[in-house]
């Protein structure tokens, strides 16, 4: 049974990653795809194995840098792991350019390899917009989720994108969540909450005093707190 909301949000949040956005990304597997599109003969296993580790070790640096909110440190921080990857696979560092462009053609497209939309986010972004209710991203991703954002089309719809790597914390931790209340200019009990991980998103959320709705594609139908569909957001909502 599909249950109103008690009282209509001022601002609504949404997760992006399998929210929004359908998301399959494989570093190793990217990294493979991008070198073996520029004609080079390698060992894919073995390729995949050292990109695999050289990126687990390099980790660390990847959230410091985009700390810095610079989409160029992210960009180099890329072409130097992909140009030492080249190198311990004993190929020449001479095709870091040929092969981050490849790579990103896999990953953006179009059609991207690896971020797809779902295909009821806009229908009800836009019948949110129309109510006049604001909107905002919060998601566990990197600097790339502004990228994703703008190449769906989807940046007007919200006021505020936010991605955990960018502010230092990530979901569930409360930080993030209250870091985009001060953002957006609103208490915690003015917020609704869209995501489909039952912890990141609806317990962390509901521990920040928001409301929470988990998003879980493939049910039947919504039930009370739970969307089978964005589809049926605007009717909860009142709409």
């Amino acid at each position: 049974m599909l249950v109103a909301v008690e009282t209509r949000p001022t601002v609504i949040s949404f997760d992006c990653a399998q929210t929004l956005v359908q998301v399959d990304w494989n570093p190793p597997a990217v990294a493979c795809d991008a070198l073996a599109a520029t004609g080079t003969d390698f060992d894919r296993q073995v390729a995949s194995e050292v990109y695999g580790r050289l990126l687990a070790t390099r980790w660390p640096d990847f959230h410091l840098v985009n700390r810095q909110r610079d989409e160029a440190a992210c960009l180099e921080f890329w072409r130097e792991l992909t140009g030492d990857w080249l190198a311990r696979c004993g190929l020449e560092t001479s095709l870091v350019d040929a092969v981050v462009a490849e790579a990103d053609r896999i990953v953006y497209g179009p059609p991207s390899h690896v971020f797809a939309l779902y295909d009821d986010v806009l229908p009800c972004l836009q019948s949110l917009a129309a109510a006049g209710i604001r909107m905002v991203i919060v998601s566990n991703w990197d600097n790339s989720l502004h990228r994703v954002v703008n190449e769906f089309g989807l940046k007007g719809y919200f006021d505020h994108v936010m991605a955990s790597m960018e502010e230092g914390w990530e979901k569930p931790d409360a930080r993030l969540f209250q870091a985009m209340f001060e953002r957006a200019g609103v208490e915690p009990g003015e917020v609704l909450h869209i995501g489909d991980n039952p912890i990141d998103d609806v317990q962390g959320a509901l521990a920040t005093g928001a409301e929470a709705l988990l998003l879980e594609r493939g049910l039947p139908a919504s039930s009370d707190r739970v969307l089978a569909s964005l589809h049926d957001l605007p009717a909860v909502l009142g709409l």
